[in-house]
């Protein structure tokens, strides 16, 4: 044979194992894209399932502003109400009338910003307070739970049976859950979604071991023992801890509070000085860079609280 028959054979045998390797990648590619397919099917199918309000695109408008409004109020255990509006818009009202009448705009608009702070703070205080006591009441819960299911009961009726022993406003958020169930929901995805209403973790991890439980049995019950007994070592262990860190803490929040009260005050009871300041080149500087540095210090404040 001659040595050109022999090249050509040489090339058209690299060209098959060209070809063969080319088909054997493009045969893994299938397979790939395949798996990845249907794990991203299944994602989306369970993230579907346990989609809530929050998670839905966006809608903008009044009634959406509204329902986030409602679940912020509910977070702080307040409902929507003319009452609430009255104790809570009333007096910030009148102490704006009040410096408008003493000060002029500057000094109510001065007032308006203080009693925002001030409200915002209450607020804040309320949601932090709110939820301490949700996550004090869940264990209890879990326990009736737990004793209810010991004794042969399933899942869901000792669920619906342990509520009528837990108090406020534990229960409150469990009877929606509840109601949710009724209207067709399972139970997991009921309170899945009440959790995410509420930003209540804890919550969330509850329906998690109600889904395993619901969906794939075992002995659900040792479950939330346990998750009932981790809750409660891990609420003293935030108690020890906020008890050894309280003096930093509120030594940051006098000291980065101290700037913005005094600030407001003068501007409630002496506006024309810091209007003249800001009008001379040198005291509006030196406005402008106490405003600077009181910034940095809140900064700073903020991460030493947040460091112990």
């Amino acid at each position: 044979m001659s040595s050109a028959a022999l090249a050509i054979a040489a090339i058209a045998l690299l060209l098959l194992g060209a070809g063969l390797l080319l088909l054997a990648q493009a045969g893994t590619r299938a397979q790939r894209e395949a798996a990845r397919a249907f794990v991203q099917a299944q994602t989306e199918q369970v993230r579907s399932r346990y989609a809530s309000a929050a998670e839905l695109p966006p809608v903008t408008g009044p009634r959406d502003f509204k329902r986030r409004w409602a679940d912020l109020l509910r977070r702080a255990d307040l409902e929507p109400t003319r009452r609430t509006y009255l104790l809570w818009g009333g007096p910030p009202l009148l102490l704006c009338a009040a410096a408008l009448i003493g000060g002029g705009l500057v000094a109510a608009a001065a007032m308006a910003v203080v009693c925002l702070a001030i409200c915002a703070c209450l607020l804040w205080r309320r949601t932090i307070r709110f939820h301490q006591r949700l996550c004090e009441q869940l264990p209890g819960f879990l326990d009736g739970v737990v004793r209810l299911m010991t004794i042969g009961s399933a899942v869901p009726a000792a669920f619906q049976h342990a509520i009528g022993n837990t108090e406020l406003p534990l229960r409150q958020c469990l009877v929606q859950a509840v109601h949710l169930q009724r209207a067709g929901k399972e139970l997991d995805q009921a309170v899945m979604q009440v959790a995410r209403s509420y930003r209540f973790d804890e919550l969330i991890l509850l329906a998690s071991v109600l889904r395993l439980a619901t969906r794939y049995g075992g002995r659900a019950d040792i479950v939330m023992e346990r998750t009932a007994a981790y809750m409660r070592d891990r609420e003293q262990a935030q108690r020890e801890l906020s008890a050894l860190s309280a003096e930093t803490r509120m030594s940051a929040w006098i000291l980065g509070l101290l700037p913005v009260v005094v600030a407001g005050l003068m501007f409630v009871f002496n506006a024309g000085y810091l209007l003249m300041m800001w009008n001379d080149p040198s005291g509006r500087l030196m406005l402008m860079a106490a405003f600077g540095l009181e910034i940095v210090g809140a900064l700073l404040l903020y991460r030493l609280a947040r460091s112990v």
